[in-house]
C-alpha cells in the first residue's frame, strides 16, 4: 500500500508507502505427513448396489479403505495381496405361503497388506461381489452399502488397518418394506469378522423362517 496527500497549492505529502522490490513467500507443497499408527478412511462411505431391482455396483469407484493419516490415494502403499471374499450370505424373502419375492446373495472382497515402507498392515477396494439380485414382478429390492469405523486392530509400532462395511438390503412391494442388515469387519492382515448380520430367509412378518 502507497499513500499520498494532494494539496491544491500544487504541493504533496507521501503518506504510508511501502514500495520498491518484495518477495512473494513460497506456498507449502511438502506432502502431508503420513502416521502409520493412526487409521482413516478413504473411497465411498455409502453407495448403492441394487437399486430398484437393477444391479448398479462399479467395483472401480465403489469401495473403500483403512489406511495411514496422511494417505489420500492406497497406492502410495506397497506389497498389496488379494483380493480375498469371504464366504457366501444371502437375504431371501418370502411371502405368507412360502413363494419367494426378493432375494440377495453376496460376498464381501477386500485387498489387504498393504504396508509404508514395510510398516503396517492396510486395507483397500473393501466392499461386495454380487452372486444374486432377484425380485419378483411385484416387488422392489435395494441394497445399500456403507463402510464405518476405521479402527487400528494392531499396535502402534504394528498397525492393522481394519473397517466395517454394512451391507442393507430392503424388500417392498405395493405396503410394506422390510430391510435386514449385515456388517463384517475387514483387516489388513487378511482376516474378518462377522458382526450382527441378519442373513438367511425371512417372511412376510420380518421373522426368520430359516437361517
Amino acid at each position: 500500500v502507497c499513500t499520498m496527500t494532494v494539496k491544491g497549492d500544487g504541493s504533496s505529502e507521501l503518506g504510508t508507502c511501502e514500495h520498491g522490490k518484495f518477495g512473494l513467500s513460497a506456498r507449502n507443497t511438502d506432502p502431508p505427513a503420513i502416521d502409520p499408527s493412526t487409521v482413516v478412511e478413504i473411497g465411498k462411505a455409502i453407495y448403492d448396489a441394487v437399486k430398484d431391482n437393477q444391479p448398479t455396483l462399479n467395483t472401480t469407484v465403489d469401495w473403500a479403505g483403512a489406511v495411514p493419516e496422511g494417505v489420500t490415494s492406497w497406492t502410495q502403499l506397497e506389497n498389496w495381496k488379494g483380493p480375498v471374499q469371504s464366504d457366501s450370505y444371502y437375504i431371501e424373502f418370502k411371502n405368507f405361503v412360502g413363494m419367494k419375492l426378493t432375494k440377495f446373495a453376496w460376498r464381501f472382497a477386500w485387498k489387504y497388506g498393504g504396508d509404508v515402507k514395510g510398516v503396517g498392515q492396510y486395507v483397500t477396494e473393501a466392499g461386495i461381489e454380487i452372486d444374486t439380485a432377484y425380485a419378483y414382478l411385484s416387488e422392489h429390492l435395494d441394497v445399500q452399502v456403507q463402510s464405518l469405523k476405521p479402527v487400528n486392530y494392531g499396535t502402534s509400532a504394528a498397525p492393522v488397518g481394519g473397517v466395517d462395511i454394512q451391507v442393507s438390503v430392503s424388500s417392498h412391494g405395493l405396503f410394506e418394506k422390510t430391510t435386514k442388515v449385515c456388517t463384517m469387519t475387514v483387516k489388513g492382515d487378511g482376516t474378518s469378522v462377522l458382526g450382527t448380520c441378519e442373513h438367511g430367509k425371512f417372511g412376510h412378518d420380518d421373522s426368520a423362517v430359516v437361517v
